[in-house]
């Protein structure tokens, strides 16, 4: 089999379809920049909101602690008058 020779239409051709793959690399690239920041955003939101629950939960256990000791504190002190006023 003879080697092919390569014509000057067949070159542009060929020059053509690598600009077109460097333009398709170009967005592709574009692309992935934008969703790396996209990411970036989420997982700072995510942070954010991660921290947020943390505080809101430290918060409503303290109020359940506080209850409890009131609780507690109103019931010792119904106790101790009654054995007082004996």
């Amino acid at each position: 089999m003879a080697p092919e020779r390569w014509t000057d239409a067949m070159l542009d051709q060929l020059a053509d379809s690598v600009r077109e793959l460097r333009t398709d690399v170009q967005d592709l690239t574009a692309s992935v920049r934008e969703l790396r920041d996209e990411s970036k955003a989420q997982r700072d939101e995510s942070k954010e909101l991660h921290i947020r629950f943390s505080a809101y939960q430290q918060a409503s256990q303290w109020v359940v602690n506080l209850a409890f000791g009131l609780l507690a504190t109103a019931t010792i002190t119904t106790i101790v008058s009654a054995v007082v006023r004996r």
